[in-house]
């Protein structure tokens, strides 16, 4: 008889252990609803790589030394804030100007000199040419003068004096006709120099404003708005002022942060196992506790070595974000990532 009741008073004891359960994990589960916390949606079976990469955006604007002729090296002396958001039209990178400002100086002071003789040849010029005129209009009075006596009849004069008139007529038009020449060719000469003189003028001008535009594309200015961000050297330190750099070479990343994706790096060994749709799973190093899901979209098809430093053969891979927070993301961002092997609907949030 007391087998028997022991037996019952176990069953019941293990009917309530079940109820207890039961409501106790139905309990677990509407809390886990009510906080909305994500689902498990990776299965801890998936077989997965573990890389790294960083956070960059599909598009960007990139900036540089500007395209200066003879200049082929570059000091930075001012980089805006890394971090910062900037607006259109705000200056965010300059180079130094200093040795393309003193050849602005040189050649505005060659203009400046170039200016001032042509204005003192345009009044030599004309102080030439009317004295020349003078002449010429003194040698007019002269042929005229000739003139009237050489019209006096033969009868009237003595043979000397009649031939005398004649020659003498003779000499002011040769007189007025040497004037006429030589107001020609003076004319020429001072439209010559002063031709000549605009030309060099101009010339200058031109390279005035052509220093003028290189020393203001030293300054280089956003064109629209963005987070700046430091590109990095060929020993992967970040470019600063006073660093020299060379023509075509990135300094600074304006990226647009509503196309950011990730950017990771695979070792070459997984590159068979590696395809497009896998899903990842990512955190951004800076903030670890969250998660982030993404489906890789792109692969490259050119193996690479890592860095100069560290020699390790990788290939690259885009992958899309699934639920991107631009409150915390930036461009540049390390990130912790898992690639699933396994690609599917399951794998995927």
């Amino acid at each position: 008889m007391k087998k028997h009741q022991r037996t019952a008073v176990g069953s019941v004891s293990g009917l309530m252990t079940l109820v207890v359960t039961v409501m106790l994990a139905a309990t677990l589960g509407g809390c886990r609803s009510e906080h909305n916390e994500p689902p498990v949606v990776m299965a801890e079976t998936t077989e997965v790589v573990r890389v790294t990469g960083e956070i960059e955006s599909a598009s960007s604007a990139f900036f540089g030394p500007p395209a200066v002729p003879n200049i082929w090296r570059y000091t930075i002396s001012f980089m805006a804030p890394e971090g910062r958001k900037v607006k259109a039209g705000t200056p965010i990178l300059r180079f130094d100007p200093q040795a393309l400002m003193a050849q602005l100086r040189d050649k505005s002071n060659a203009l400046n000199e170039k200016q001032k003789k042509l204005e003192k040849q345009q009044i030599v010029a004309r102080e030439v040419v009317a004295e020349l005129r003078l002449k010429r209009q003194e040698a007019k009075s002269d042929l005229d003068k000739a003139r009237l006596k050489a019209d006096i009849p033969v009868e009237l004069l003595a043979s000397r004096d009649y031939q005398e008139n004649k020659l003498v007529l003779k000499q002011a038009e040769l007189t007025l006709m040497l004037r006429m020449a030589e107001l020609q060719k003076e004319q020429r000469v001072q439209d010559t120099e002063i031709t000549i003189l605009k030309r060099e003028i101009a010339v200058l001008d031109s390279e005035v404003a052509q220093f003028q535009g290189s020393v203001d594309s030293m300054t280089i200015k956003a064109a629209s708005e963005g987070v700046v961000i430091h590109t990095v050297d060929r020993r992967n330190n970040k470019h600063e002022v006073g660093d020299n750099v060379w023509m075509g070479r990135r300094v600074m990343e304006l990226p647009d942060l509503s196309q950011l994706q990730v950017h990771l790096e695979v070792p070459e060994r997984e590159s068979a196992r590696i395809a497009v749709g896998q899903a990842v799973k990512f955190v951004v190093d800076a903030v670890p506790e969250q998660q982030f899901y993404g489906e890789i979209v792109a692969l490259a098809s050119v193996i690479h070595t890592k860095s100069r430093s560290q020699p390790a053969r990788v290939f690259d891979a885009v992958v899309s974000m699934k639920n991107p927070d631009l409150s915390i993301m930036r461009p540049g961002m390390s990130v912790s990532a898992e690639i699933h092997l396994e690609p599917g609907p399951g794998n995927s949030p």
